[in-house]
């Protein structure tokens, strides 16, 4: 539909704009389609399956533990909760985490142990000392600080089941 302005100043085509945008957007959506979006999808897909493999692996050592190498001095609140339920690395986390301080001060207290992972062991005395200073209602949420400690690149592994058996 003309209008009257449009007769001395027909408007400008639209077209030159139309291909300066498709010339602009294609390569941003192929970048996005060919590199960014998988990439996002591998962090978040491989992240899922480190904390799987993580939980899985958790799984097998309380199941382990509670069954061979039992001690009920030491693991009984832990194995009360792992023997009744499923899966014991999601519905026991902070048993287990008491139960890993625990025993990761235990190693820890040996001079060579604590200098072959200075750090560690050091965030360990740490927590350990916020978890024995805290009132019961917040013993909990101090243990789960010792997750940060387990990201130490000095970290020490949880002693192997056999070790535990043999050391009851």
């Amino acid at each position: 539909m003309a209008i009257l302005a449009h007769l001395d100043d027909p408007p400008r085509s639209r077209w030159p704009g139309i291909l300066v945008g498709l010339a602009l957007a294609v390569p941003v959506g192929v970048v996005m389609v060919a590199w960014v979006i998988p990439a996002l999808v591998n962090a978040v897909l491989g992240g899922a399956r480190d904390l799987d493999g993580r939980l899985r692996a958790e799984d097998a050592y309380m199941q382990a533990l509670c069954t061979t190498a039992l001690d009920p001095e030491r693991d009984e609140q832990l194995c009360g909760c792992v023997l009744g339920t499923e899966y014991p690395s999601l519905d026991c986390q902070l048993p287990f985490r008491q139960w890993t301080l625990a025993r990761q001060r235990e190693s820890c207290a040996n001079a060579d142990t604590f200098e072959a992972a200075k750090s560690f062991c050091t965030c360990v005395d740490v927590v350990g000392g916020k978890v024995d200073a805290a009132t019961p209602e917040t013993r909990d949420a101090e243990a789960a600080a010792y997750e940060n400690c387990m990201v130490l690149p000095d970290a020490l592994f949880l002693p192997t089941i056999d070790v535990l058996a043999s050391g009851s």
